[in-house]
């Protein structure tokens, strides 16, 4: 006699597995190298301190209200991906208010971090300028870029370090 009251788990190739624990890909130096092209662009073509008022605040708010709805959605989902027979799995969910504060004090340091940034690309803008820097807005791209790449091969070395670990 079968039980067919039992439900069957999802086959692992399906939408509906659960995580295997298995490292997430990396992507490919394309999309490293594009994505450095994009930040260095961006650095040397959109001076947010030359922006309006407004549109640096909005800019800065809405950075701040993104990161918080994330982070409150994220807290509240945690327990839901979690493993329910793993002792030290988090909670189902927190209160409301902890989340809630965690939502703030993410979005309230985001926008700090963010009006922090625009300060800091000011102040290194002035004084390549004063040291007679032509075009330091193309200097600041190159090396935003330039960063954002390290960064990306930081990380492919971290990744295939564990791998090599893991192995």
């Amino acid at each position: 006699m079968d039980d067919h009251s039992a439900p069957t788990p999802p086959p692992a190739s399906s939408p509906g597995a659960a995580h295997t624990g298995a490292a997430p890909t990396a992507p490919s130096w394309a999309v490293d190298i594009a994505t450095a092209l994009v930040t260095g662009v961006v650095t040397a073509r959109f001076p947010m301190q030359r922006w309006s008022r407004t549109a640096r605040w909005a800019t800065h708010g809405g950075m701040g209200a993104l990161t918080g709805v994330a982070t409150g959605w994220s807290v509240t989902r945690a327990g839901a991906l979690a493993d329910p027979e793993d002792p030290d799995a988090p909670p189902a969910s927190p209160g409301g208010a902890r989340v809630a504060a965690l939502a703030v004090l993410a979005g309230a340091a985001t926008v700090g971090l963010s009006r922090g940034g625009e300060a800091a690309d000011t102040w290194v803008e002035r004084r390549l300028a004063d040291r007679g820097v032509r075009r330091p807005r193309l200097w600041m791209g190159i090396a935003a870029g330039g960063v954002s790449l390290a960064m990306s091969a930081v990380d492919r070395r971290r990744a295939a370090t564990r791998a090599s670990v893991g192995d």
